[in-house]
């Protein structure tokens, strides 16, 4: 997905572009296995990308995953994919404190960038609290996240959903990604603006891209030379 950008003003994302970038990585997610889904909220004329996969509390994968997830995968994942139902999982790890993740990809008009939104609870329906999806930060994010904790993860109610959801608030999104799209830019490369993003963000909160992605876009650029 070409992003042509003359001026810092297009340092945004059009809803419309958000929408191009997010059926190509769904596209490749699909290839791959890797979970991602698009779903339409009905009498909204807005929807997003959807993703659900189970970690143990200590960000262990259980070992019962381990043989249904790509072996590509396997070396860039320290999180399982969701291979299995809820069912299924509480069946074979009910003595495990295993953690159902789900991720969620919107689009915020006010600030012309994705947004992060997720939940997470246990097995048994638990939810987890704040300071503990806080414990869940890698140790290399979490200090520098602690001194603005309400600049970076909160819970807020789903713009589309009506229910509780921590969030990565997108206010610092395009001072980030203005960088990324600039250098882009000047080496005339194309990008897929939500693949760069969510591999800066969601390694924040347990969520890592499969190289693939990355592969993907250096071949696309590589047959438009």
């Amino acid at each position: 997905m070409s992003l042509n950008l003359d001026t810092e003003d297009d340092f945004c994302l059009e809803e419309n572009r958000f929408k191009q970038c997010c059926a190509e990585f769904i596209k490749h997610s699909q290839q791959i296995g890797d979970g991602w889904e698009w779903k339409s909220i009905k009498d909204f004329p807005d929807g997003y990308m959807s993703k659900t996969h189970f970690q143990m509390k200590n960000g262990n994968t259980p070992s019962i995953f381990k043989d249904n997830t790509r072996e590509s995968d396997e070396q860039t994942f320290t999180h399982v994919e969701d291979a299995l139902d809820d069912s299924q999982v509480a069946g074979i790890c009910a003595t495990s404190e295993v953690i159902r993740y789900e991720y969620h990809v919107l689009y915020s008009s006010s600030y012309e960038v994705p947004v992060l939104y997720f939940r997470a609870c246990f097995l048994d329906g638990r939810p987890l609290t704040l300071d503990e999806i806080w414990e869940g930060v890698h140790e290399c994010y979490r200090a520098r996240l602690l001194e603005g904790p309400w600049d970076t993860i909160t819970q807020q109610e789903h713009p589309l959903l009506g229910q509780p959801f921590f969030v990565l608030h997108p206010c610092r999104t395009k001072e980030f990604m203005t960088p990324v799209l600039a250098n882009s830019q000047r080496e005339n490369r194309n990008i897929n603006y939500i693949t760069s993003w969510l591999s800066i963000v969601g390694p924040v909160v347990g969520l890592n891209l499969p190289l693939s992605y990355a592969k993907l876009v250096s071949e696309q650029n590589t047959k438009t030379d």
